[in-house]
């Protein structure tokens, strides 16, 4: 996992040198806010047209699960595959529930940066898709690009698409070297890289459709 994270550090150094040879960073744009609804996966390039596709003047923040197995709700670890969201909240600190098919729900939206979403897949590669390691790491470091105070946190599915998913659990503590905090990041322009390691909370059944909720009264 130390060599994994000098990889990622001299990447990401060497990006820095290079757009220091070139003109002085722009004060960042807000993209267009159509993107924030479109999963952008850690293991592709942000969708044509994207504003900021790889600034390295924003804060970078690595998404990972590497010390204690997240387990599913029958107790064991989620099996590799399964799906995580990183989601933006609306400005009022809260999570929200999700909604019946697996979006963002209440004003929460998933994030503006150069990912989104990632696959639980173990710490070692290649992925392995019928391993139940419990723990994962993104691929690369998530570029925010909202300029307002936003907030972020983690919701992994257990499944491999949240349209099916049956259960849903939200990040309830990270840890970000000596920063230790609660369920959800404020990330702050211009930091050095971090690795944030995050815990999760018990599962939850995913929202039923309104239809459905009325017939089970």
């Amino acid at each position: 996992m130390q060599r994994l994270s000098l990889v990622l550090l001299i990447a990401l150094l060497s990006g820095l040198v290079s757009a220091d040879e070139g003109a002085s960073p722009a004060t960042p744009a807000e993209p267009d806010s159509s993107f924030a609804i479109i999963p952008v996966f850690d293991d592709n390039g942000p969708p044509p047209g994207h504003t900021l596709q790889d600034n390295p003047f924003n804060a970078l923040v690595s998404m990972n699960s590497w010390t204690l197995p997240i387990l599913d709700h029958s107790g064991k670890p989620h099996d590799h595959g399964h799906l995580i969201q990183v989601i933006m909240d609306g400005g009022n600190g809260v999570q929200d529930s999700p909604n019946p098919d697996g979006t963002p729900g209440g004003d929460d939206s998933l994030a503006d940066g150069n990912f989104n979403m990632t696959r639980l897949m173990g710490l070692e590669e290649p992925f392995d898709p019928d391993g139940k390691t419990g723990m994962f790491f993104s691929r690369k470091y998530f570029v925010p690009f909202s300029r307002l105070p936003r907030a972020y946190y983690l919701r992994l599915w257990e499944g491999d698409n949240i349209a099916t998913a049956p259960y849903y659990q939200d990040t309830v503590e990270y840890h970000a070297g000596s920063d230790r905090g609660g369920s959800m990041i404020v990330i702050h322009d211009e930091t050095l890289p971090t690795d944030t390691d995050w815990k999760f909370g018990p599962s939850q059944p995913r929202p039923k459709p309104e239809k459905e909720s009325a017939k089970d009264k």
